[in-house]
């Protein structure tokens, strides 16, 4: 045997072990990429739960909000109304919450006793009635 013939067996052996090396590479990067695909799937059905359950119903609800600017608008309009009313009705000698608040306001130096008034409590926009004296 000749030094040449060593050469060729040895490269020819080295070829083996480089090709048994990158089998076994391949064999890994299939693996790692099959992982890869699992965790982007999972990833996705995260982003999509996220979608549906955060997302979806924000949207809705701020398209809902959207459109509520018009209902502050007749809010603002029957409160004026509900005022003009209690200030039609209202004669000199009322003691409602109305009046009494108006005259606090002109005249400042006066304390301001609230007694129960005989025409109604202020609630909100809306007041409750009570008929009689």
């Amino acid at each position: 045997m000749t030094s040449l013939d060593f050469l060729y067996i040895a490269l020819g052996g080295g070829f083996m072990i480089l090709v048994i090396f990158i089998c076994v590479l391949l064999l890994h990067v299939t693996l790692i990429l099959r992982d890869i695909t699992k965790i982007t799937a999972n990833a996705k059905a995260v982003s999509d739960k996220v979608r549906e359950t955060v997302l979806e119903p924000f949207k809705a609800f701020s398209e809902m909000t959207s459109g509520i600017g018009f209902v502050q608008k007749i809010i603002k309009k029957v409160q004026a109304k509900v005022a003009e009313w209690e200030k039609d009705e209202c004669d000199e000698n009322c003691e409602c919450d109305f009046c009494v608040e108006s005259d606090s306001s002109d005249d400042k130096n006066k304390k301001n006793t609230k007694s129960s008034n005989s025409r109604g409590v202020k609630r909100g926009i809306f007041s409750i009635k009570k008929f009689g004296k």
